[in-house]
């Protein structure tokens, strides 16, 4: 089947969605479609994994990539779903983390969008091939 990458619309968010989006086709041989938040609800239903690429731009993660996950929480409960925050801090803070972690994805990770670790965001991939992304 396939792979749905629903991302915010920032310009660092479509940066590093293009980006995980080759490694998993190139690498991976995953079959992948691309969409903003405010269109993906359509695609879930076509697919066999979700991820959720936002940048972590709230205290409780990002509004329209909780907005998304809320209103699809039925149909991703038989998905595997990974989210993804980017952003320039070290890291999440603990409420983003809880925030993200309400919705029971199998993984999520954090990258920084002002210096990408190219070797990490290649192990990340192969981890989520690991555990579901198809």
């Amino acid at each position: 089947m396939a792979t749905l990458i629903a991302h915010s619309p920032e310009p660092a968010t479509q940066h590093f969605v293009d980006r995980l989006a080759t490694l998993l086709k190139e690498q991976r041989g995953v079959t992948i479609a691309v969409v903003d938040l405010a269109r993906a609800a359509r695609y879930v239903d076509n697919v066999d994994a979700v991820i959720v690429v936002a940048e972590a731009t709230q205290e409780t993660f990002n509004h329209p990539a909780r907005n998304f996950l809320t209103a699809q929480y039925a149909e991703l409960e038989s998905k595997s779903l990974f989210i993804v925050a980017l952003g320039t801090a070290a890291g999440p803070t603990e409420t983003q983390q809880i925030a993200m972690d309400a919705f029971d994805p199998r993984d999520t990770a954090y990258f920084r969008t002002d210096s990408l670790d190219e070797s990490a965001l290649n192990a990340w991939v192969g981890q989520i091939t690991l555990h579901g992304v198809a």
